[in-house]
């Protein structure tokens, strides 16, 4: 085992020892006794057997020893079939436990990396795959370990019964642990590169049948009669998907079948030896009856043994992965977490400084020495055209990406130095696909500040000076209001009334810096400068920053950014810049017919 896969082993067996301590102990007992009964369970029958055949050679003997073996038989089976159940509402409960722990782990880390690991494909794939049954996955391997003792302690009991009798008997009996143990641990290993493999297409599969169930694409689907289109798209990867398992399903189930036949060889064998054995000692009917029974039960505990081996192989993979997932870092990309506070009030303002942006593994800067200074108070517009490099220099601002050279600084303190929490406390943004929570009023308004959640005096004064009471005031139950229709029956929405909500829940933050990232993209360009103006009144005394690529909102800022193929190529107000008669005018003047 390399030291990557021990070391994510490790891992595994500390987590599920720290979650069911007490379960593996009893575990590890219970399986003990559960080992015997098989050998027992022989000896019972073999005595039944032989007992019932003295019965009828000699009627003066009565059944009572037959009667209390069965009812020992009895007994035992009973005792058998209620230990197995409540081990099963026991394995159930770690599991869940483990399920929590495992998909609070992973949602941890899926909340906490990195912006940029969102537009790597490869962590989408990963995430999918680690997702779901967690607590099973985990347990799995342990629960396979114990399986393995229990079987271990059957084996040689049967295997001491059979030696007894002839030592042919079991030699053949466990002849057969090597080719199942093969063809099992190859199998298993296919099918965990198999799902690795399918995962991009299964993901696929997956979102076009999302988009075929979804309410937000519905509407799409219906005018654009994309049905037939998509359901020929996901009918192709699904088949092709359920092809590959099918095939690797059929091979190892033919496979299967060339086990069984060797087992069922070698059972026959053993059963023509012992009937030869019968002639030449003094065996009797129960103790042939006995010894085939051991003969079947070490071929079933070898066949057992074997795919609880390879099986466990396998589940490593699995554990592997998900650990991986984890603990898994860009280097290239690391975030540096400061320690130190955000300015309580800036005095000098926020200046970026030969500001640079690659995206990981690629060659090409999204921006490029951008360089510049917003004065505390100041409302600066960014524009320029769609993939200017606008939306990526907020974030390099928020702490979302990491700039690859220069540094952004806070009264000339370094991003880099500021704890993570504190920067994101002071920044309150709007983006263009702001999220639309299928929560409360209520909840959707007081989730950016959640330990003021409580404080209804400050929500209801936002949601006035936002227009959000003009309309929640006529709903029944007010701000407890449910605000759509995916999860609970709610109240739709316009797009300029969840715009308001937008405008509301950036308001009840209350940051010192305020962004708007193009959240009015969807309105129409008047409508957009009314919202901005809107903003622009309830965002006063605030560091504001507007992110547009309409020229004719940008007026109201006190300076503006122009940003082009990365690169900050203009700074000035209006008028200004429409004299430099340059890239800002240019496209001021495409869409002036649009205010027309």
């Amino acid at each position: 085992m390399k030291v990557t896969q021990f070391h994510f082993v490790k891992k595994a067996l500390t987590l599920v020892w720290e979650t069911g301590k007490s379960w593996i102990i009893v575990s590890f007992l219970v399986r003990i006794v559960l080992g015997l009964i098989p050998i027992v369970s022989v000896l019972l029958i073999q005595n039944i057997i032989n007992e019932i055949t003295l019965y009828f050679d000699n009627e003066s003997k009565g059944l009572r020893s037959v009667i209390w073996l069965l009812l020992l038989q009895f007994g035992m089976l009973f005792f058998q079939s209620a230990v197995i159940n409540l081990m099963k509402i026991f394995d159930l409960k770690i599991e869940q436990k483990l399920d929590y722990k495992l998909e609070k782990q992973i949602s941890n880390k899926a909340a906490s990396v990195p912006l940029y690991y969102y537009d790597n494909t490869e962590f989408h794939h990963h995430h999918d795959r680690v997702m779901g049954n967690s607590g099973e996955r985990m347990m799995s391997p342990i629960r396979a370990v114990l399986d393995i003792g229990q079987n271990v302690i059957t084996l040689i009991s049967f295997f001491v019964f059979l030696i007894q009798v002839h030592w042919l008997l079991a030699f053949t009996s466990t002849l057969m642990a090597i080719p199942v143990l093969v063809v099992q641990g190859k199998y298993g290993n296919k099918q965990f590169r198999l799902l690795r493999y399918q995962t991009p297409s299964i993901r696929e599969a997956h979102y076009l049948s999302a988009l075929l169930n979804d309410r937000e694409s519905a509407k799409e689907i219906r005018l654009f009669n994309l049905k037939n289109h998509l359901l020929d798209r996901w009918s192709r990867l699904f088949i092709e998907n359920n092809k590959k398992i099918f095939d690797l399903s059929k091979r190892r189930e033919l496979a299967h079948l060339g086990l069984q036949l060797f087992t069922a060889i070698i059972y026959v064998f053993n059963a023509f030896f012992l009937i030869r054995l019968l002639k030449t000692t003094t065996l009797k009917i129960g103790d042939f009856v006995g010894v085939m029974q051991a003969v079947q039960g070490t071929q079933n505990t070898i066949t057992d043994l074997s795919i609880k081996v390879a099986n466990i192989f396998n589940e490593f993979l699995n554990i592997q992965d998900l650990f991986s997932f984890l603990e898994f870092e860009d280097p290239s990309m690391k975030i540096a977490r400061g320690e130190k506070d955000f300015p309580s009030s800036m005095g000098q303002g926020i200046e970026f400084k030969n500001v640079s942006f690659t995206y990981p593994h690629s060659k090409r800067d999204v921006l490029s020495n951008v360089s510049f200074i917003i004065r505390p108070g100041e409302k600066i517009a960014i524009v320029g055209e769609n993939g200017s490099g606008k939306t990526t220099l907020v974030k390099c601002l928020m702490g979302l990406y990491p700039v690859s050279r220069g540094g952004i600084f806070f009264d000339s303190v370094s991003i880099k130095d500021i704890k993570q929490e504190e920067l994101f406390k002071n920044l309150t943004v709007i983006f263009q696909d702001f999220m639309k929570y299928n929560m409360s009023v209520k909840d959707n308004i007081t989730i950016s500040l959640q330990e003021d959640a409580k404080n209804e005096l400050k929500m209801i004064d936002v949601a006035k000076q936002t227009g959000v009471d003009s309309f929640v005031s006529r709903y029944e139950r007010r701000y407890e209001t449910i605000l759509g229709k995916i999860l609970f029956e709610g109240e739709d929405l316009s797009g300029g009334q969840w715009q308001k909500i937008a405008l509301a829940r950036a308001l009840f933050k209350n940051g010192q810096i305020f962004v708007l990232d193009e959240p009015t993209a969807a309105l129409d360009p008047k409508a957009e400068l009314e919202v901005f103006k809107q903003f622009e009144v309830l965002s006063k005394q605030k560091t504001t920053i507007y992110i547009s690529h309409r020229m004719a909102s940008a007026r109201i800022a006190d300076r503006i950014l122009v940003m082009k193929n990365g690169e900050l190529v203009e700074m000035g107000h209006h008028d200004e810049l429409m004299g430099n008669d340059s890239e800002y005018a240019r496209l001021f003047n495409m869409q002036a017919k649009w205010y027309a």
